[in-house]
């Protein structure tokens, strides 16, 4: 049987409440609090004792010693602090004993004094994931993506949700965000980075410069591409030419996806949706092109 146990958890300051009464329950297991962390503790195995456990919030205080010493006066026993000013003690229990006796002194003007503070701070990164999803989903109309729809979605949940837990700081006894669905946007928010991540790195970005000289004996010029992931994919073309030209996308099968063409200085931007494979970019000349008549061509697609 194992006796050490790390347990990954965060809580909200406005939920310490709740924090308490799992480190309660765990002790209840025989799980025992060795170090108290802001992500992650770590407990040890003793089924021999049962405790009780309070935290403290306190970020002014003068003599450390002093301070663990009022409290083990009262029976408690100081664990370890955090780095945010949280301070976890703990005392043996007894069941023969009133709830009172585990209650402990807290300063609630301090715990509100941090809830203030981070209420705002919460409101500020709450509005710019509105604001990032706001951009993400105006990029869209440029330039259609995976990435740019897994972004916009990612900063909207964020967004959400540190909004919801600024309202829930500032005012505790309102009902927030349950735990179950906050689990699912965080769940949902890697999900989408991930994909983000994965779709981001295996775009094409792939740029091909050729010079094509009309020749009525010669096929059209054609340039192949291989498509990694589904995504949609914007194909640009460039092309310097006195004759009409015309560039079309197709599949292995012979099956055309996207046509365009024209004449002179040709700038032209067509986006697609593709799935994994490999595709055909072909350059023609109209049937009555002049022999000799040469034209610059640039593809890019990403």
């Amino acid at each position: 049987m194992r006796n050490k146990k790390y347990r990954f958890a965060m809580y909200p300051a406005w939920e310490y409440r709740r924090e308490i009464e799992d480190l309660n329950a765990l002790s209840d297991k025989g799980w025992q609090l060795e170090k108290c962390g802001t992500l992650h503790s770590v407990f040890y195995r003793d089924e021999s004792v049962r405790y009780r456990y309070a935290l403290d919030y306190n970020q002014n205080i003068d003599d450390p010693a002093r301070y663990r010493d009022t409290f083990a006066e009262q029976g408690w026993q100081f664990v370890n602090d955090t780095f945010n000013g949280w301070h976890v003690f703990r005392k043996r229990y007894d069941p023969s004993l009133p709830p009172e006796e585990y209650d402990i002194y807290t300063d609630e003007q301090s715990v509100q004094d941090m809830a203030s503070r981070w209420s705002r701070l919460a409101y500020v990164f709450g509005t710019i994931e509105l604001i990032c999803a706001a951009m993400n989903l105006f990029a869209l109309f440029g330039r259609l993506s995976i990435i740019n729809i897994a972004m916009a979605l990612v900063c909207l949940i964020l967004g959400v949700v540190i909004l919801v837990g600024a309202r829930r700081i500032r005012r505790p006894e309102t009902a927030g965000m349950p735990r179950k669905s906050l689990r699912w946007c965080f769940a949902v928010v890697f999900i989408l980075l991930a994909l983000g991540l994965v779709f981001g790195l295996n775009h094409l970005g792939a740029i091909s410069t050729s010079e094509y000289v009309y020749d009525p004996d010669l096929p059209p010029w054609t340039w192949e591409m291989s498509v990694p992931l589904p995504d949609f994919y914007t194909l640009e073309v460039e092309a310097d030419t006195d004759a009409n030209v015309e560039i079309t996308v197709t599949d292995k099968s012979g099956a055309v996806l996207e046509t365009m063409g024209g004449g002179g200085d040709l700038r032209a931007k067509e986006t697609m949706f593709l799935l994994p494979g490999k595709y055909d970019v072909t350059v023609q000349y109209a049937p009555d092109t002049e022999p000799g008549t040469t034209g610059m061509f640039r593809f890019e697609v990403d």
